[in-house]
């Protein structure tokens, strides 16, 4: 077990990948973030802009991926759907990957080309039932795959409940998190990664929070950092 690496995982705040905030202090952050630890085999993202009925997991479109980088993620997509082992769970070649998860991969690694499998979110479970889905992601870190979220948080950190839930989410506290005061339909699916972010946290992890601010509203992220850090 000695030679096991785990990956961290991740949770972007929408908007902090974009062109616009390529050197914002959370881009540079990301950047420092992803020279601690070495290049992932693959990247599994779920993404708020993903919604369908039942679990789709994709496989980038041939016509999109070199055929190296398309062999891998069919690879990896089929080994997510053994995980889940879930009767309504399908490979879907036709979506093609949504522009925020290549944003994020290509601002983490812009001279690498890496295998990226998305899962999407299946309108029909609980923020529990994500979370728990999430959890059988968790194996996936020990070989080598980056799982990212990729959400926002501007809704809930609004008003009052921002510290509490700032506090929740360093703690990991995925109970109460899934327990949030009703937030609409968008708000609820943009909630909804950071789930299966901490989902996959092991007990060794720490929780990390950075913000940045992109055209006047603030982008949380987080991090779970291993300890102690694969070398590189």
């Amino acid at each position: 077990m000695d030679n096991v690496i785990r990956m961290p995982a991740l949770f972007a705040g929408h908007g902090t990948f974009d062109q616009t905030s390529a050197k914002s202090a959370a881009g540079r952050g990301w950047q420092d973030v992803a020279a601690l630890f070495p290049r992932p085999r693959a990247v599994v993202c779920v993404s708020a802009q993903w919604r369908t009925q039942g679990i789709c997991i994709s496989i980038a479109p041939e016509h999109e991926s070199p055929h190296v980088l398309q062999t891998v993620s069919a690879r990896v997509a089929r080994r997510i759907n053994g995980l889940l082992d879930l009767p309504g769970a399908r490979l879907d070649s036709s979506h093609a990957l949504n522009e925020d998860v290549m944003a994020l991969v290509q601002a983490l690694y812009p001279h690498a080309s890496i295998p990226v499998v998305q899962v999407s979110l299946d309108t029909a479970l609980s923020p529990l039932e994500h979370a728990a889905l999430g959890a059988w992601l968790r194996p996936l870190r020990e070989q080598g795959i980056l799982i990212v979220g990729i959400g926002n948080l501007a809704a809930p950190m609004r008003g009052a409940g921002g510290a509490q839930l700032r506090e929740l989410v360093g703690h990991g506290n995925i109970a109460q998190l899934a327990d949030m005061p009703s937030l609409d339909q968008d708000d609820m699916a943009a909630f909804l990664p950071l789930l299966y972010t901490l989902a996959v946290r092991n007990t060794e992890d720490s929780v990390q929070l950075f913000d940045d601010v992109h055209d006047g509203s603030s982008c949380t992220s987080v991090w779970l950092r291993p300890d102690p850090l694969p070398r590189c």
